[in-house]
């Protein structure tokens, strides 16, 4: 009989184990007042805010992370993790006040499951952003105009927050949101025809921003495949014709020595094909990995977008904010 009891409480042990590696604690809101859970919080002396969410950092495993889907920010060397990125681009958007929260974004390897766990992990990061940007808005913002800027799955949190996690009045604040090497759906468009309103050319300030690029045509990835809102950075529309190297305004590079951003030349012709940038002057090589390949297959340049543009986007935020103050 104590042999028999002995088995079934290692039995429930066990099983307890299980459920809670398989099912990670997900119900916990981050509290965003605490100055912990913010990279940056601004320094509220400059003319308009940037609000910067960033890419997928997180070098955890789900079998190493507890089997939880999520970046534990409430660790220390988790949001380390994201400080590298954050650093390079307060340096790079040095004219505005910069706010970047943490936030508990999914793993890498969430993007190999299947779209029911995807679709739930990605609502669950996009809370975190939505609730650090209310949080923003009430404590942070002061009523001046903003951008909104994110990366990868920095961009695909912020898509959410424009669908449905702002007010009217919050929104007439925006001076444009950049969502970078992301894509947005025709399902989605029509879904939130206003929310997901793409610009359409270089001086429309409320609108949506989005921009893949690539080397050549065979090299479009998952992130960006099926996309209807992208644009041409060298010029902020979708035309047809090849556009000038000239054009390119320079990427952004960290200097050692000033420790610093600095924009440098980067000339390449850019064409539009199936709303992606094609860049067929630009090495193929220069941010290939190969063991993301089926992800981002070589001349994808999705590692690159968010710096790789960096001299026109800079001089387009500008135009915008300019824009914005006239008509408001």
């Amino acid at each position: 009989m104590n042999k028999l009891l002995c088995s079934l409480c290692v039995l429930l042990l066990l099983m307890a184990c299980a459920e809670k590696k398989t099912t990670p604690e997900v119900d916990v809101t981050i509290d965003y007042a605490d100055m912990t859970y913010w990279y940056a919080f601004g320094e509220n002396d400059k003319r308009a805010d940037v609000f910067y969410v960033y890419p997928s950092v997180s070098t955890i495993s789900f079998v190493d992370n507890d089997s939880s889907w999520f970046a534990d920010i409430t660790q220390a060397e988790v949001r380390e993790e994201a400080n590298g990125n954050q650093r390079f681009n307060k340096m790079l958007y040095d004219d505005y006040n910069f706010y970047a929260p943490y936030y508990r974004q999914m793993i890498f390897e969430s993007y190999t499951q299947p779209d029911s766990i995807l679709q739930r992990n990605a609502e669950f990061a996009a809370q975190d952003v939505k609730d650090a940007f209310q949080y923003y808005m009430v404590h942070g913002n002061g009523g001046r105009p903003f951008f909104l800027v994110g990366h990868s799955q920095g961009s695909q949190v912020l898509i959410e927050l424009l669908k449905d996690g702002m007010t009217e009045e919050q929104r007439n604040l925006m001076v444009a949101a950049y969502c970078i090497g992301y894509h947005v759906t025709a399902e989605e468009m029509a879904q939130y025809p206003e929310q997901l309103c793409p610009a359409h050319d270089s001086a429309e300030v409320g609108k949506l921003i989005i921009f893949n690029s690539v080397t050549d045509t065979t090299a479009i990835g998952m992130v960006s495949r099926g996309d209807v809102a992208g644009v041409i950075p060298t010029v902020w529309s979708a035309v047809t014709d090849t556009i000038p190297a000239d054009c390119q305004l320079g990427m952004a590079k960290y200097n050692d020595s000033r420790d610093s951003v600095l924009i440098v030349p980067c000339p390449t012709r850019t064409y539009v094909y199936k709303h992606n940038t094609v860049c067929p002057d630009l090495d193929p090589d220069m941010v290939f990995i190969p063991a993301y390949e089926d992800m981002f297959p070589r001349g994808n340049l999705h590692f690159a977008d968010s710096w790789l543009f960096a001299g026109n986007v800079k001089q387009n935020m500008a135009c915008r904010l300019r824009n914005w103050k006239a008509k408001n």
